[in-house]
């Protein structure tokens, strides 16, 4: 029963249980008849709560958008909180060839000054995450930073619409909580067959790292994974999701019902043997 049915039923029950303590004058009944109302009342109230929360989360703009996922991105691979600057984001990554990360609009003044300092600074990312692309690859040309021709997606969504995908028969699932971040991981007898994890700050999931291992794609498993994720989020108090698709992962969301918010592109400070790819999905 979704919750406007279950309120509805609250009510109802209530003023049923007055109306047998005004018949039997029973006490018990009209305390029962106070709780329930009260419950419902309190569920009410909970529901208008999140439902306004999502709202707002849904008319974010872009900045705030990129700041929120960036957030829940390093969050769920144990990155240190991002650090807030004009524009973006600044992530500690501390891995080889990818030491430093920043995650900004394409904001013309933030670029000017990002660009600069990436190509100073060993080892360094740069994602811009931006309508139209286009616009952005002459900043990193010009400021000799290394890229491709690849972009991502930035997605979101209203975790109560995401569509529901029913795990294949000969797959269980496994669900394991480390505080706020969710991890699923599917199994064809003892190996992993996909496997993916989602991030819960505040009422935002982050979702990362949806994988399928290649023996066992187009069979459905990772919008299984995305359904336990997202089910798995919602019971932890989020009701909008984020995520960073890369172009082949993409349509699997659309599919879901994710929407793309704007795309993504990566860039990195000039450095032997490191190639630009996919790796914020």
């Amino acid at each position: 029963m979704e919750a406007p049915g279950r309120i509805w039923f609250g009510y109802i029950a209530a003023v049923g249980i007055a109306v047998i303590g005004l018949i039997t004058l029973d006490p018990l009944a009209f305390g029962l008849a106070v709780a329930v109302l009260v419950a419902t009342v309190l569920g009410e109230w909970y529901r208008g709560r999140q439902i306004a929360l999502a709202a707002a989360a849904q008319d974010a703009d872009l900045p705030e958008l990129v700041s929120r996922w960036a957030r829940g991105w390093a969050y769920a691979r144990g990155f240190p909180r991002p650090a807030t600057l004009p524009g973006g984001v600044r992530v500690e990554v501390g891995q080889p060839g990818r030491q430093v990360e920043w995650v900004a609009t394409d904001d013309a003044d933030t670029l000017a000054g990002l660009v600069d300092t990436a190509r100073a600074t060993p080892e360094a990312w740069l994602s811009v995450v931006a309508e139209s692309p286009e616009g952005v690859r002459p900043w990193f040309v010009e400021a000799g930073l290394v890229t491709d021709d690849g972009e991502e997606a930035l997605m979101s969504i209203d975790l109560a619409d995401q569509a529901s995908r029913e795990l294949p028969e000969g797959y269980r699932a496994e669900v394991e909580r480390d505080g706020g971040v969710i991890t699923v991981t599917v199994r064809s007898g003892e190996a992993a067959a996909a496997d993916g994890t989602i991030a819960v700050i505040g009422t935002d999931a982050v979702a990362d790292r949806i994988r399928t291992d290649p023996d066992h794609r187009r069979r459905g498993l990772g919008g299984a994974v995305m359904t336990l994720l997202v089910a798995a989020a919602r019971e932890a108090g989020a009701g909008h999701g984020l995520l960073v698709a890369s172009a082949m992962g993409e349509p699997l969301y659309a599919d879901l019902g994710w929407r793309a918010e704007a795309r993504l592109v990566t860039a990195r400070s000039p450095a032997p043997h490191t190639s630009v790819e996919s790796q914020h999905g």
